[in-house]
């Protein structure tokens, strides 16, 4: 049976990587609800995400109707919904509800927050990291927390952040203790300079399962905050994209 979904294939966008499918109620996909109750089971298959989705009203009569519900991506799903985002990767026995004040909600006990928590992707434009740092980007990244860094990503591509706090006001000497510990064997050195923001980065080749990983290290320095870049990337043609990141990093904060 075609349904008459409330988003067309054309509306649907990249908001999350592939994760797999999961079962969603038609008060959600046909009649455009937000999610209201959500909980994962285990995975019975490849591709499986375990996740199923509810719109509220639905009666079990409704439910046992499976013409009242559609596997759809994990990604299409997050199109009629964007709030799932950050709970799509809580293990299987996790219930969501959202509650009276429409906030979504962990309700099942004994979960604890997994250590990567995805996030809504950011750009093309400008990125706002934390902490008054910020870039411009070419490109719509995905985004996610993964422990105590900010990872944004695409294919080619990926960026590790962090932000750093730092008692020293002294931004060129915190530069070169930096440089002092960065890699003998790192090339295109660039650095620049004021009382306000310093800037440096370099290029490194590393090693990763055997195999070449070519990497842009950048870093950047307020009077009391520090961020620092990762960026990994597939071949040279990239290199354009990190140039903006690098040439548009700047600190609005103290």
């Amino acid at each position: 049976m075609d349904k008459a979904f409330k988003l067309s294939k054309g509306e649907i966008t990249r908001l999350i990587p592939d994760l797999g499918f999961a079962f969603v109620t038609d008060k959600i996909a046909v009649d455009g609800r937000k999610v209201d109750y959500m909980f994962r089971n285990e995975p019975e298959s490849e591709g499986d995400s375990g996740w199923v989705f509810y719109g509220g009203g639905e009666t079990q009569d409704y439910i046992d109707d499976p013409n009242n519900t559609s596997l759809l991506s994990l990604n299409t799903i997050a199109n009629y919904d964007p709030e799932i985002i950050g709970f799509l990767t809580y293990p299987p026995g996790t219930e969501i509800e959202r509650k009276p004040d429409g906030r979504l909600q962990v309700i099942s006990g004994d979960v604890d927050e997994p250590k990567v928590i995805l996030q809504t992707p950011v750009g093309p434009g400008v990125v706002h990291v934390t902490d008054g740092w910020s870039f411009s980007a070419d490109d719509l990244l995905l985004r996610r927390v993964d422990g105590d860094s900010l990872v944004l990503w695409r294919p080619g591509i990926t960026l590790w952040i962090s932000v750093y706090n730092s008692d020293n006001p002294d931004i060129e000497s915190r530069m070169d203790t930096l440089l002092e510990h960065a890699s003998p064997d790192r090339t295109d050195l660039q650095r620049s300079g004021s009382d306000q923001l310093g800037k440096m980065s370099y290029r490194l080749v590393e090693t990763v399962e055997g195999q070449n990983q070519s990497a842009v290290y950048m870093f950047g320095f307020g009077k009391t905050k520090e961020i620092h870049l990762s960026v990994y990337f597939d071949d040279e043609s990239f290199l354009g994209h990190i140039n903006k990141i690098w040439d548009t990093l700047t600190y609005t904060g103290l």
